[in-house]
Formats: C-alpha cells, sequence, structure tokens
C-alpha cells in the first residue's frame, strides 16, 4: 500500500471507518456513595453531632462516602472495556468524567441520542444504567439543550472612557465598609470562586482593579477544568464584572475563575465540583440562573448533593436571585428561580439605591428575583416567614442591583453601567472574604453556612445589621418590615454585620 494519500483519500476512509453520526460525547457520571452529601451536610450544621462545626476536607468524603477502592478501579476499568476514555476523575471518586462515541452511551444505557445544531444534542428515553455498572447513579451530558442566562442588566448608556453609575466610594460608605477597612481588613488570605461559563478578558478586569486605585491590588486568576473556553461577549460581561466587584469589596482576596467550556447541565455539574475539588474557596459567586421548573430530576438531584457537599466543606455559594422579579420563566407567572430557590444556596437579591434630598434612600427593584420553590421543602431556619411561605422561599438578602441606580464595570471598550442581581452577589461575596480575614485574626475558624446564622439572629441584632426594605414590589410579592420576597433580610450594614459573624 502506498504510505502517500491525499486529503481526499483520507477523507472517505475516516468516513468508511467513521461515518459522520458516530461523534463523541462527553458525559460525567455520578457514582453511588456510602453517606450521601446531604448526611454530611447536616453532621457539620447539627449541635448534637461530633463534627459539628468542622468541615471535611475532599480525602475524607473520599473515606466517608466514596465506594471502595477496588470497587472504584474496577468500574474505571469496565467503562475502558466499553471503549470510554477516562477524561477526569474527582479526588472524592464520587465523579467520573469520560468520552466516546455516542453509540456507545445509546448501546450501554439503553437511549437514542438524538443530534441538533449547535452541537446541541439530547437523549429520547430515560437512562438505564446496566448491572454491571451498578455503582453509576446518574449520567450527566447526553442532554445539553439547558442553559443558564447570566443576570446582569445593561443601563442605556454607552462605553464611556469614564465610570459613570454610583461611585465606588458612594457604595463603600452606604453600605458601612469604611470601618472594616479602617480596621486594617482587605479579604487578605481568603479565596473568591467566581463560577460561570465561557471566555472573558482578564485583563479587563485587571484594568478595573488599576483604574480603581485597588490598595491592596486583587489577584486574579483563571482555572481551566473542562476545556478552554471560548470568548463570549455577554458571558465575558459576566465574568467580568463579578471578578471586578468581588475584589473591589474584598481588594485583599485571591479571586480565582472557574469557567465552564460548556454552559448546560453537565458543565454546572463540572463547575461546582471543580471549585469543591480545587478547595481553595469557601466563598463562591454565582450570577448565572434559570427557570427553576425547566430543570430536570435528575439534575435536580445531582446539583443537591454538589450543593450539600459545599455546606459539609464550609463552603457559601451566594447566587443572583434573578432580574426577573417573581416570574423567572417569563410566562406570566409565579415561578422560582435555578439555583437560587435552592435551601443550600445564599439568594441575593435587589434593591434601587436612590439618591433623594442629597442622602441614598433604597427600595426593593422591581426585578429582584423572589419568591417560593416548587421543588424544596421549607428548611427549618425558615420556619418564622409566615404561613404564606410553605416551602424554601427566597431571596435571603440584598444589595444595589437597579440599573437605573447602576455601578460600572470595565469591559472591552470601556466602563459600562449596569445592574442587576449579578452586580449585587459578588459584593457580597467580598463582604464574606473580609468576615473570613477577621474570624482568622481572633482565631476563629472558617464562618459555615451563612443563612443558618442570619435567619438565627435576634430582632435587635438584625435591626443593627441590616437595612429591612419597606417599599418596592418584584410582581407578586411586596417589600415589608421583617423578612420578605423582595429583598429577604435585607441589604447590609457591613461593620455591623461581620462584628456579628465575627463572633459566632
Amino acid at each position: 500500500m502506498n504510505r502517500f494519500w491525499n486529503a481526499t483519500a483520507l477523507a472517505a476512509l475516516a468516513l468508511l471507518y467513521f461515518p459522520a453520526h458516530a461523534e463523541s460525547i462527553t458525559v460525567t457520571l455520578k457514582l453511588k456513595g456510602k453517606m450521601t452529601m446531604e448526611e454530611l451536610a447536616d453532621s457539620v450544621q447539627n449541635p448534637m453531632s461530633n463534627h459539628f462545626g468542622r468541615f471535611y476536607e475532599p480525602e475524607e468524603i473520599r473515606m466517608l462516602a466514596a465506594p471502595s477502592d477496588s470497587e472504584y478501579q474496577e468500574l474505571l476499568q469496565g467503562l475502558e472495556l466499553e471503549g470510554l476514555r477516562i477524561v477526569s476523575e474527582s479526588p472524592t471518586h464520587l465523579w467520573v468524567t469520560v468520552r466516546g462515541k455516542k453509540q456507545i452511551y445509546e448501546s450501554l444505557f439503553a437511549t437514542q441520542v438524538e443530534s441538533l445544531s449547535e452541537g446541541r444534542h439530547r437523549h429520547l428515553y430515560q437512562v438505564s444504567v446496566p448491572r454491571h455498572l451498578n455503582l453509576v447513579e446518574s449520567v450527566s451530558g447526553l442532554d445539553n439543550t439547558r442553559k443558564s442566562r447570566h443576570h446582569f442588566v445593561l443601563a442605556p448608556f454607552a462605553a464611556t472612557h469614564s465610570p459613570g453609575g454610583i461611585p465606588q466610594a458612594d457604595i463603600k460608605k452606604f453600605y458601612n465598609f469604611n470601618p472594616i477597612y479602617t480596621a486594617g481588613y482587605s479579604g487578605k488570605n481568603q479565596h473568591i470562586a467566581i463560577a460561570t461559563y465561557d471566555g472573558y478578558k482578564i485583563d479587563n478586569v485587571r484594568k478595573f482593579y488599576s483604574l480603581s486605585s485597588l490598595r491592596p491590588v486583587p489577584s486574579v486568576d483563571q482555572v481551566n477544568f473542562n476545556g478552554v473556553p471560548t470568548f463570549d461577549s455577554g458571558s465575558a460581561m459576566e465574568t467580568e464584572l463579578d471578578a471586578e466587584f468581588a475584589g473591589m469589596i474584598a481588594p485583599g482576596a485571591k479571586v480565582h475563575v472557574f469557567a465552564s467550556a460548556h454552559n448546560d447541565d453537565q458543565g454546572e455539574v463540572q463547575l461546582f465540583t471543580a471549585i469543591l475539588d480545587d478547595n481553595r474557596s469557601k466563598i463562591v459567586n454565582y450570577s448565572w440562573g434559570g427557570c427553576e421548573e425547566q430543570v430536570d430530576q435528575q439534575h435536580q438531584s445531582d446539583m443537591q448533593a454538589i450543593f450539600a457537599r459545599a455546606i459539609a466543606q464550609g463552603v457559601n455559594i451566594l447566587a443572583a436571585s434573578g432580574d426577573s422579579g417573581s416570574d423567572s420563566c417569563g410566562d406570566g407567572g409565579v415561578k422560582a428561580d435555578w439555583p437560587a430557590a435552592n435551601p443550600y444556596i445564599i439568594a441575593v437579591g435587589g434593591t434601587s439605591l436612590n439618591m433623594v434630598k442629597s442622602k441614598y434612600k433604597e427600595t426593593g427593584w422591581t426585578g429582584s428575583g423572589g419568591g417560593i420553590s416548587g421543588l424544596f421543602a421549607l428548611p427549618a431556619w425558615q420556619n418564622k416567614l409566615g404561613s404564606q411561605f410553605v416551602k424554601r422561599s427566597y431571596p435571603d438578602v440584598a444589595f444595589n442591583a437597579d440599573p437605573g441606580t447602576g455601578q460600572a464595570i470595565y469591559t472591552t471598550g470601556g466602563w459600562n453601567v449596569l445592574g442587576g442581581t449579578s452586580m449585587a452577589a459578588p459584593q457580597w461575596a467580598g463582604f464574606l472574604a473580609l468576615v473570613g480575614e477577621m474570624r482568622q485574626a481572633k482565631g476563629r475558624s472558617d464562618l459555615g453556612f451563612l443563612n443558618a446564622h442570619l435567619y438565627a439572629m435576634s430582632a435587635a441584632n438584625k435591626t443593627k445589621s441590616f437595612h429591612d426594605i419597606t417599599s418596592g414590589k418584584n410582581g407578586a410579592y411586596q417589600a415589608k418590615v421583617g423578612w420578605d420576597a423582595v429583598t429577604g433580610l435585607g441589604s447590609l450594614n457591613a461593620q455591623n454585620l461581620a462584628t456579628y459573624l465575627t463572633t459566632q
């Protein structure tokens, strides 16, 4: 046979042996554990547990919950014998990502995978795991049609060479951050993970830090974990916003951008698993979401385990509550946002911060996502919200989010003013980094799940620590005295709330 083949001949041979429909697909497998993540989360929160307040490392989770090493290795060998290539493994031995031809998955899991446009595909029948792979609990990646959406809203102004909106100094003064900075705290030795999708320009983030004259200068880096994400202008603005505002509030912190190379259910699984496996950040910002009722049951279960694992590791995930008020699905109904309405998430709603007679006044923002989950039971720490709120209700807290009273980020082309609960969540993330440093300075351990502390506060401490927002609607719900489904417990008095949380 001639050793030299032209391109046409090689292409014909490839089609003969690897037909076009034999596309490769990457999936992530969730393995059955000896303990659930919910049990581990409960053990660190239950005062009767001998693990109360002591958070788990990934290696401990592996020892307690994962299959035995021999069972695990046998599974990996079985997957390879089926023709699947191992792409990555969680150190917990509870998640494995593999790649193979779609025909392998169809045969192995008794389903059919339909190819759609733009690299999307979906399985047409419920996945059935064969008996010889009985350690596999679920398969994520055979349907990649659902996408999360970012939660920022551009103000109606073009990019400029100087920042507009509410100045950073005014934000820090109104929310009473300055006494924390004066005391020498900046978020030093704290790590904030930005959970996001697609590519962005890290130089824009660094330019924001420089032009804002932040001292110390925050550090920012990117962690690739499921491929190299490609640039998308909308996603980039979200990512740059999150990294910039988290660093603005906590300039001494280390900001790590975890950007999934694909925005779908599997990408969400891989995103949070990567952050928890990395195990540096006790604070995670997630400014993405979607309609809760459009998330399928299997993905709900997968993410419930991951979010519970975050609690077990002492990690707080702050999620933007959404920008569509009480109608997250946009269908004219009253629907909750995913994942803000999950009970293991701190949901951050939005306010309008208007100047009235030379003073700022805060009201509930009409777009602030909030309401009642259709999926999750009411957590014990929310049992005093009132008879209307029979399931997990959100948001938990709030911050300036109205694009009409927005803040400026630096992105390609210059400064842009925007709003949305995406603007609120990372500033709360920065606040928690300040709290983390303050606790370390006093020799205290990691804070643990923020919501458990906030809802247990006395009325007097809530009054000192929060701006209670009592006016404004988000559609179905009205801001009122105390907790409400527009602004939660309210926006923060940073100095007073940090002082309280440092003593817990």
